[in-house]
């Protein structure tokens, strides 16, 4: 089976450009925002905060995605006008980055609304993982995050491999956008239980922490165009780093030697 590219460019209004990638990842990033408003609803936050929520997380976030993408790259764009740091039309995104940005976005919003924190971040985690899973297809759409070259014809087929053609390059490659999109959308349903069932906050949030850094790392591990310095793929080594303390927090947080408290409507509903 060959899943084929399809052109970049979904449609035109007039002279603006309408992109598939814009389209996955504004859907990716709706969807992600429609699950957390009905985890929102399990813990007695309030629609209004979420939108005001939605708003904070998802320009931190973008801002961040793209500042790290940059960086990542740093030596592409020196020789690149100024202008195309600022072409996120054209792909070039940071999951790495967009994590902390929006992390940061809702911080600032919990703040300003004296609501918790780690409550907040255990609502999202569930819509963020399928936000992530879902926007997968927008790196398919510009043909981008694959893996290794595949060279035994026996594997040439989706969803094994992808076929690319683009700036030069031809050829079969390990899809590893879409290994990343199945290891997040079952990790959805893993949170999915865990979000329902754990009385303790960040207790989600850290799993999803776990999860998906393990799952980014084993796709550093893979990718064709993974960022090395001095022989050191940086994401495999930060994405390594950053699971292993999140792993290490989730467990006392589950042995209960480290305490986070409990959301309030589950306290409310106790004391019912």
């Amino acid at each position: 089976m060959t899943l084929m590219s399809i052109n970049p460019i979904a449609f035109k209004i007039g002279s603006i450009e309408v992109r598939w990638y814009g389209i996955f990842i504004t859907t990716a990033i709706l969807i992600g925002y429609a699950i957390a408003c009905l985890n929102a609803k399990k813990r007695r936050i309030s629609i209004d905060f979420m939108l005001e929520l939605f708003l904070w997380v998802v320009p931190f976030a973008v801002v961040f995605a793209r500042l790290s993408y940059v960086l990542f790259h740093i030596s592409y764009y020196l020789k690149r006008p100024f202008g195309d740091i600022f072409a996120i039309w054209e792909g070039g995104i940071s999951i790495l980055g967009a994590i902390p940005g929006g992390a940061l976005g809702a911080f600032l919003a919990c703040k300003r609304n004296k609501i918790s924190f780690a409550e907040v971040l255990d609502v999202i985690a569930p819509g963020l993982v399928l936000g992530q899973a879902l926007g997968r297809w927008g790196n398919w759409a510009n043909q981008e995050l694959y893996g290794e070259p595949v060279t035994n014809e026996a594997l040439q087929f989706f969803p094994y491999a992808v076929y690319i053609n683009k700036d030069n390059i031809q050829g079969w490659f390990c899809a590893t956008f879409f290994y990343e999109m199945v290891l997040n959308l079952i990790g959805f349903v893993f949170l999915f239980f865990i979000f329902r069932k754990s009385k303790k906050n960040l207790m989600t949030f850290m799993t999803y922490l776990t999860w998906y850094m393990v799952v980014r790392a084993f796709m550093e591990v893979i990718r064709e165009d993974a960022v090395s310095v001095g022989g050191v793929k940086i994401g495999v080594l930060g994405c390594s780093i950053v699971a292993g303390i999140s792993m290490i927090v989730t467990v006392l947080i589950y042995c209960r030697k480290l305490h986070t408290g409990t959301p309030r409507a589950l306290l409310d509903s106790e004391v019912k």
